[in-house]
């Protein structure tokens, strides 16, 4: 299961609900709780609202309209009933999600011709809906946050002497208390350009007995236009989707396509599977998945029932991250807190380095003074120096490349090295930021940096663009990462969709993750149960999967470690000049 499922739970504790009571679930409906839908953490309450009462006013419709809309297994049927037939016909609830607090519903605008009295007579009448919009989620389900004033206006006519709103909104309103109650993060799973990698793609979707549907229409949907330059999908469009996706009571999703899968070759048929595999294994008790596309079956080691278990190889690196420091000009790896020299010539000699990378293929160290980094293998054998200004930590890649980001002239410029070649790439508007922490993602899809603005430093995450041959082209425009987290620094990668970081907090320097969307953050604080002390914190190795490892240096040159289910501890070791989490 996806592991940022694991922490969706926290979800209430960081978002606002500041809803009005007039929009929120009425005590006159019928709610029911129910046992909790799998391991998801969502609310067990059920809601069915009520259809429009007879005589009710504009206000009253719009209203009621607002709360048929928080349905719960979710259902638009009794919204519809608030609108003409033909508003009903054209609505398209599917099309967005909108997430709102603070709604205002004002008195109806009398129309042209009311009697001085100012009551309403037959004809039309306008309710405007005022309230503050704080995120919008597309057709597919993914997050952009909005934080700001919105309003709809609702025309209203009487339709056998009853109102009833004739132009709804496009798509569906809910309150943050329902989507904080009933959307979870789950990850629609796509393919780099090469067709080598598994990318996941966040977003928030209902919890329920339709999970498995809804997620294999997000699905089918295809990446954003925004990513198509990076990814691509080798699962049909919607239309080939038959409407439901049905999970059996052994844990077989069945999913059928219009197309005839008999003429794919296997290479494609097996990404299909993946991505399918991949992003159903998100569904509470599902533990297997057939594929049928016409007539034809698509099998894993020749089982049509193909488990969740599949196609791991397309998937991220599960080799558990290790933390490596520079202790006493020595390159350490740390390990539950205890520090040892790396084997070869850097642990005996780290020349001074400044910021380290450490992996499988090798060690790179930005040497005094920032101009200049060098690269050996992990024993220290076939050095090479390369040259620049201001080098930042350098960073390797899941494939053995080398990743040098500099600031010459004043422009960032990143270029990547394999073996004896080089290649400076086109980094589009990464070019103007003033960059101070630059990381891959574990499956090597996307970049995150840190960049200073104004003398605050802005979390920024963008794709990596690679052509079918699997060479690295340059890199798709950042994109800002929101956090309620004040001034973020030292940022890596939590997992392939969550950042980890420092940021200030009035208990001094913390950990956090934020979502790549943006759309969350936590605290290590709330993970953990342990706050870190207030000791100026600058760098953070934070290590991806399920047992994270946590080590900080501050101010001092300390090394702070965090053991699981302990407290923080400062290490007895020489000033630290130098953290990573390594391959």
């Amino acid at each position: 299961m996806n592991r940022r499922l694991a922490v969706r739970t926290l979800l209430v504790a960081i978002v606002a609900v500041a809803v009005s009571a007039c929009a929120g679930i009425p005590s006159s409906g019928p709610v029911t709780r129910v046992a909790d839908d799998g391991d998801l953490g969502q609310s067990a309450v059920r809601y069915a609202p009520a259809g429009p009462q007879q005589g009710a006013t504009p206000e009253q419709i719009v209203r009621g309209y607002l709360d048929a809309m928080l349905a719960f297994p979710q259902s638009t049927r009794t919204a519809s009933t608030f609108l003409t037939a033909k508003a009903a016909d054209s609505w398209a609830p599917s099309s967005q999600v909108r997430v709102y607090s603070q709604p205002e519903v004002s008195q109806p605008q009398a129309p042209a011709g009311s009697g001085d009295t100012g009551e309403l007579v037959p004809g039309t009448v306008t309710v405007r809906l005022g309230f503050a919009e704080d995120a919008q989620l597309d057709r597919q389900g993914r997050y952009t946050r909005v934080a700001a004033p919105s309003a709809v206006a609702y025309t209203l006519e009487q339709v056998d002497g009853e109102w009833r709103i004739t132009d709804p909104q496009d798509g569906l309103l809910v309150n943050e208390k329902f989507f904080a109650d009933y959307f979870r993060s789950f990850d629609l799973y796509f393919f780099d350009r090469p067709g080598r990698r598994l990318v996941p793609d966040p977003v928030y979707l209902v919890v329920g007995d339709q999970l498995a549907t809804n997620l294999m229409t997000s699905l089918a949907g295809g990446p954003s236009a925004a990513a198509r330059e990076a990814t691509r999908t080798y699962v049909p469009e919607r239309s080939a989707l038959r409407p439901s996706v049905p999970v059996s009571s052994r844990g077989v999703a069945d999913v059928e396509f219009t197309d005839d899968f008999a003429d794919l070759g296997r290479s494609s048929r097996d990404r299909l599977s993946a991505q399918v595999v991949w992003t159903l294994r998100q569904v509470p008790d599902v533990e297997g998945v057939q594929v049928l596309g016409g007539t034809t079956a698509l099998t894993a080691g020749g089982d049509d029932t193909q488990p969740v278990q599949a196609w791991g190889g397309f998937g991220p690196s599960t080799a558990r991250g290790r933390a490596y420091a520079v202790v006493a000009n020595q390159v350490v790896e740390v390990d539950d807190g205890e520090t040892r020299p790396i084997s070869g010539t850097w642990g005996k000699d780290a020349r001074g380095a400044q910021q380290v990378a450490v992996a499988e293929s090798g060690v790179a160290a930005v040497l005094p003074g920032g101009a200049a980094v060098r690269l050996t293998s992990r024993e220290g054998t076939g050095g090479r120096t390369v040259r620049g200004t201001d080098f930042i930590a350098p960073d390797w890649d899941p494939d053995g490349r080398l990743w040098l980001v500099d600031r010459p002239a004043g422009s960032t410029r990143v270029r990547v090295t394999t073996g004896s070649e080089q290649t400076t790439l086109d980094v589009g508007a990464v070019a103007g930021l003033d960059v101070t922490d630059f990381h891959l993602s574990p499956d090597g899809t996307r970049y995150a940096l840190v960049a200073i603005d104004g003398g605050v430093g802005r979390l920024y995450v963008g794709r990596v663009l690679r052509d079918v041959t699997d060479q690295v082209r340059g890199l798709g425009d950042p994109a800002p990462v929101f956090t309620t987290a004040q001034a973020p620094r030292a940022a890596s990668w939590a997992s392939t969709t969550e950042l980890a970081f420092l940021g200030d907090s009035e208990a001094g320097a913390q950990i956090y993750l934020v979502s790549i969307d943006g759309s969350e953050t936590t605290s290590q604080v709330s993970r953990s149960g342990s706050l870190l002390p207030d000791v100026g914190a600058d760098a953070l190795a934070l290590g991806t999967g399920r047992s994270q490892v946590v080590y900080v240096t501050d101010q001092r040159d300390r090394l702070w470690f965090l053991p699981p289910g302990g407290s923080w501890k400062v290490l007895d070791t020489p000033p630290v000049t130098a953290l990573t989490i390594g391959r």
